[in-house]
């Protein structure tokens, strides 16, 4: 109910699934050519690619790029998560806010570090409008 609610106001979500090897990862998070505003991010969990890896979400660290604004500057990934260990444990439309107008031909960098030795996944959504 709440999620209908929320796409007819206008709310879209796009997710990503972005692998971290040990050398770091840059990905780009490409959204619809609609999209007129950006709203926020969630980083829904962060897992072990490598069975057996035990997770220290501290050890990822990211920064978020909109258009050449620095949005995120090296912060830590589970700031940005829904609980203190990086797991999802709420539910929508929780994410955390950083509106931006978009153009529809916009860069969206998201720059991820990783200092755990193994390859992680975080996984991310965006939230986005396409009218503002």
């Amino acid at each position: 109910m709440v999620k209908d609610i929320s796409y007819r106001q206008g709310l879209r979500s796009k997710g990503f699934q972005v692998t971290v090897p040990t050398t770091g990862a840059d990905q780009t998070l490409s959204l619809s050519g609609l999209a007129k505003q950006f709203e926020g991010i969630l980083f829904s969990s962060t897992t072990a690619a490598a069975p057996g890896t035990v997770i220290d979400p501290a050890q990822l660290r990211i920064s978020l790029i909109i258009n050449n604004d620095v949005v995120i500057d090296d912060d830590v990934a589970y700031n940005y998560a829904l609980s203190s260990n990086g797991s999802f444990s709420g539910g929508f439309p929780f994410f955390i806010p950083f509106p931006r107008r978009l153009t529809g031909q916009d860069t969206i960098l998201l720059r991820v570090t990783n200092s755990s030795g193994a390859t992680q996944i975080l996984n991310t959504t965006v939230y986005y409008r396409n009218e503002i």
